[in-house]
């Protein structure tokens, strides 16, 4: 997380949104870290891609102060919750990093 300037919490979890792993600070509000939550990630991602966009990897969506990348690799969800301010790409880039691991 000291890496990228922004980054307030990692988390990773299963399909059913339970973090597996979670790394955070003070300022990520608890319900970003709630399985309810990570796991309509999964959901999403499955019902896009009944719509006829094809496969979706990623999910982005910004909150009031917050942004959240969610990066589907089965049987895992990788979350990256940022400042509004921190730059995207930079967390795409982080992301890419830790799926290899």
């Amino acid at each position: 997380m000291k890496t990228t300037p922004g980054v307030r919490g990692i988390v990773i979890a299963d399909r059913d949104g339970v973090p597996i792993i979670r790394v955070n600070d003070e300022t990520v509000p608890e319900t970003v870290m709630r399985p309810g939550f990570l796991s309509s990630v999964g959901f999403a991602t499955e019902q896009s891609s009944k719509l006829g966009y094809g496969v979706t990897n990623h999910i982005i969506s910004i909150h009031e102060r917050h942004q959240i990348v969610h990066f589907n690799i089965p049987p895992l969800i990788l979350s990256v919750i940022a400042d509004t301010e921190c730059n995207t790409g930079k967390i795409w880039k982080l992301i890419r990093l830790l799926a290899r691991v």
